[in-house]
């Protein structure tokens, strides 16, 4: 491991930095997912919210009907039902998603029930119709789990980021070596500017030796924040 000036190393603080190359890969990984996801969650949670509102005006105004199932697609969470019914002697026709627990035995010819608007029972909607489903709530959380990566990604890339701005440097010494992956994880400790010693791990994509010499950075701040500094 070559040595480096670390007087004119800690003549730069604070330094320029960016954040690491792995990291923006995995950042871009993230994001690209994410845009993945949101085309369909958007266009899915314009139709529930559509379908919710449209559910509160018929419990408040609709009048109920009985109803003939006339096709049935299935679908991941359920069903995709379509139905006719009558009202004066006219018939008038629907579709909708349907869930499995509420519908798992819809076949054509069977009944079900129906809330449509008197004045227009072109709206209409069936009467257990609802929104929630496992598959929706999962499909959800994947998002979610998106964000929160993401977040994590920016939040430990800000602190990496600081403490290749501000971290003081000083020498370590390793004490182990293992391969992790295509790189290695070494372990090393080191000595703080006040005497005190810690120890800490970082991936590096060379191979050392214990007792090897190396540069190590710590924030003044918090010295449990530190890392190889790359010279």
């Amino acid at each position: 491991m070559n040595r480096i000036n670390l007087a004119e190393a800690n003549a730069q603080i604070p330094r320029k930095a960016r954040f690491d190359d792995d990291l923006v890969s995995t950042l871009g990984f993230l994001l690209f997912f994410l845009a993945l996801w949101l085309v369909p969650t958007v266009w899915q949670a314009h139709n529930d919210t559509r379908d919710l509102h449209l559910q509160n005006i018929l419990r408040q105004e609709g009048y109920e009907a009985i109803g003939e199932v006339t096709q049935t697609h299935p679908t991941r969470s359920g069903a995709d039902v379509v139905y006719r019914f009558s009202v004066n002697g006219v018939l008038y026709s629907g579709e909708a998603i349907l869930l499995t627990g509420d519908y798992r035995h819809q076949t054509p010819d069977n009944k079900i029930s129906i809330r449509y608007l008197p004045e227009d029972p072109h709206v209409n909607q069936p009467v257990n119709w609802g929104w929630f489903s496992v598959g929706k709530v999962i499909f959800y959380l994947m998002g979610l789990g998106l964000i929160a990566g993401i977040v994590a990604c920016l939040i430990a890339g800000s602190r990496q980021k600081k403490l290749k701005r501000m971290g003081l440097v000083v020498e370590g010494r390793v004490t182990g070596c293992a391969p992790s992956r295509s790189r290695f994880t070494v372990y090393y400790e080191f000595t703080t500017e006040d005497k005190a010693s810690l120890e800490g791990r970082t991936l590096m994509s060379d191979e050392c030796a214990a007792g090897d010499s190396i540069p190590v950075m710590y924030l003044r701040s918090n010295p449990k924040r530190n890392d190889f500094y790359p010279d």
